[in-house]
């Protein structure tokens, strides 16, 4: 299926209302074909749920529409986007009070949204709607994403009397709203954990009632989700996939997505990047379409240029998706859809680059560090912080450790390393703390001292100490780790940047300590600040006192960093970049194949990039995006407690391009 689909192009209503419109749009995929094989039209343009008479007419012409797209070669649907509303917007033209609006915690409404668990917006509203869209036959159908709990003014819901209602018959609980605040925000995990279970019981209930709904009537269309980073709402993405395709019986797609509407900094596209591998890391295999969303919200062009916009989607299809929708036309502007040639032209150029990607990668899994980021990690978040959308920071802290080209992995059972910080653990039981333990982590002392209280000190070779606010500079001392560094100070400046300095303590003659603290006039603040130990049960452990995660850029540091992951990982990292670039490593695994794809995320042309693959072929084949492809051979060999490492030399990366380096 994937080989048969590439890319979707989201039609906004007023690019297909009018016919000479979606004509003009026709002719140009015509000429700039883009590896567009779908074509979704829009069924409203604001974001609250129209009425049914407004919907009717709506696919009246949408039905018309479809013929006119099939007839041009494409696969044609529908993107329906607010089957409950997402936020306040154009009000009265809505359905107004009719039902339930969704609630947060303290009983506040979003007027643009309602409860998806009411009973009588099913039977009244939501099952008429697909049953409307089932009878127009399309391709495919698109259920927009939202499909969530976080809406705007309120924030998360919902805590409707019906939803509290629920949750206390099923949990035989007798929580009111109050009380169910003050106990979730008490921080405890376990309550935590059943409140997103529930949420994400009523998606499930949902995606049930539309799929039984639209297979009914037809079968053969295709129901499809877009996602976002959904920690509150349990983020049980393969739930909802058994629940959409009716177990696995239907086939269905997924769209992936997340915010990066410009490319003032290149850096939110490199942090969506990420947020969709997290989204498609445990999607079931059965869903072999997933294409990222490409949105360039609201749709002013010089906002995100063209190359970025094709970037984009190469990057994507690095991190799980077999392609990409892209969100990209002109929206109410009445401008001629002329101005989007230049994005065209730009996504077009790239074609014969996405479909070797999607040859090479889909079937792949990234494979590296994992920042030990969990679906449910909104059940971990600080005390009183419970209905902020707060979960991702557990999975987002250690973003800048992926800047100078170490592997990043996310699913837990790809990583031969995890990262750790603060409560993040607090989702995991015993079994899988000692599973953590028993491999290769590198954590900070937050990490260090929850797990001590847990119980695990045994195995963490160290204890933390004493908090050191001011002035505090890490120097590298004698270890292999830091060959050709010692004597190296890493300064993170803690008059601009407080905390994050913690001496450390050593528990075992085991433990080897690799920097220490030194203040300005190289006093010594303590004399461990950074150090490594090998547990009982062969894990292997950093603990990193001093701005573990941040202010790691320096060159001294990446070179410390890249040789103590190897370690960590008992030399079965799959790669790491050698020398000081910056590059965004994607290494993907599988049926005894490797890819390791390194993107240029900088201003500046790449030269010489030198990666090591732990490979024992000394030949690979170096995909670029505009220049083919050509064999690369090894410039040596370096082993790794008995692992082979080739190194090769990527001649150029150009800024804002990546390559595919295939073993």
């Amino acid at each position: 299926m994937t080989k048969r689909n590439l890319h979707s192009i989201r039609v906004a209503v007023e690019n297909w209302l009018h016919e000479d419109q979606l004509e003009h749009l026709l002719r140009l995929l015509g000429e700039y074909p883009c590896g567009i094989t779908q074509m979704a039209l829009f069924t409203t343009t604001t974001h609250i749920p129209m009425t049914l008479q407004t919907f009717a007419e709506r696919l009246a012409i949408i039905e018309k529409r479809l013929e006119m797209i099939r007839e041009a070669g494409f696969s044609a649907g529908i993107n329906h986007l607010t089957t409950i509303g997402h936020h306040c917007e154009d009000l009265g033209a809505g359905l107004k009070d009719q039902y339930t609006y969704m609630t947060n915690i303290k009983g506040e409404v979003c007027q643009g949204s309602y409860c998806m668990r009411n009973g009588k917006l099913l039977k009244e509203y939501i099952v008429p709607c697909y049953t409307m869209m089932a009878n127009t036959h399309p391709d495919f159908i698109w259920i927009d994403d939202d499909i969530r709990y976080g809406h705007m003014p309120i924030g998360n819901g919902c805590f409707c009397d019906g939803c509290i209602k629920a949750f206390n018959e099923k949990n035989g609980f007798t929580y009111t709203r109050e009380t169910l605040r003050a106990a979730l925000n008490e921080n405890n995990t376990a309550l935590r954990k059943l409140w997103l279970d529930h949420n994400s019981d009523a998606i499930c209930e949902l995606f049930a009632v539309i799929a039984d709904t639209v297979y009914a009537i037809d079968p053969h269309i295709t129901l499809g989700f877009m996602t976002g980073e959904r920690y509150f709402e349990g983020y049980q993405f393969a739930r909802y996939a058994q629940a959409l395709s009716a177990g696995g019986t239907h086939e269905i797609m997924w769209r992936p997505g997340g915010g990066a509407y410009d490319d003032f900094s290149y850096d939110s596209i490199v942090s969506k990047k990420e947020e969709l591998g997290r989204q498609n890391a445990y999607l079931p295999e059965y869903v072999t379409i997933v294409q990222s969303e490409i949105e360039n919200f609201p749709y002013q062009l010089l906002k995100k240029t063209p190359k970025s916009t094709a970037m984009e989607a190469a990057m994507s299809m690095t991190v799980g998706c077999s392609g990409a929708a892209f969100n990209i036309l002109p929206s109410e502007t009445k401008e001629s859809l002329d101005t989007i040639i230049p994005h065209l032209r730009a996504i077009n150029s790239l074609v014969a680059f996405y479909r070797k990607e999607q040859e090479l990668l889909f079937d792949l899994v990234p494979t590296g560090i994992h920042t030990g980021w969990r679906i449910d990690s909104q059940a971990a978040v600080p005390e009183g912080e419970f209905s902020a959308m707060y979960g991702g920071m557990y999975a987002a802290y250690a973003r800048e450790m992926f800047l100078f080209g170490l592997p990043q992995a996310f699913h837990k059972e790809h990583a031969p390393v995890t990262l750790l910080t603060g409560q993040a653990a607090a989702v995991m039981n015993d079994d899988e703390i000692l599973k953590v333990l028993s491999g290769g982590v590198y954590m900070d002392a937050l990490a260090l001292r929850y797990l001590w209280a847990r119980g695990f000190g045994d195995l963490l070779g160290f204890e933390a100490g004493e908090e050191i606010p001011v002035d505090a500079r890490e120097q590298y001392i004698g270890h292999p780790f830091n060959e050709k560094i010692v004597g190296g100070i890493r300064n993170c400046r803690q008059a601009f940047n407080i905390g994050n300095s913690t001496a450390l303590i050593p528990q075992s003659p085991k433990c080897q300590v690799l920097s220490r603290l030194i203040d300005y006039h190289e006093r010594v603040l303590c004399d461990c600040a950074c150090g490594v130990f090998e547990n009982a049960l062969g894990g292997r452990i950093c603990i990193a006192g001093y701005y573990p995660f941040e202010w790691v850029s320096d060159y001294q540091k990446t070179i410390q960093l890249n040789r103590l992951f190897v370690w960590l990982s008992k030399g079965t990292l799959p790669s790491f970049t050698d020398n000081y670039k910056r590059v965004h490593n994607i290494t993907l695994c599988g049926d005894g194949r490797l890819c390791v794809t390194q993107f240029n995320t900088g201003n500046d042309d790449l030269y010489e990039v030198s990666v090591a693959v732990r490979t024992k072929k000394n030949t690979a084949v170096l995909y670029t995006m505009y220049e083919g492809e050509k064999t690369l051979q090894a410039d040596h060999t370096v082993s790794y407690e008995g692992n082979e490492y080739q190194y090769f030399t990527i001649p150029q990366i150009k800024p804002f391009e990546g390559v595919i380096l295939s073993i």
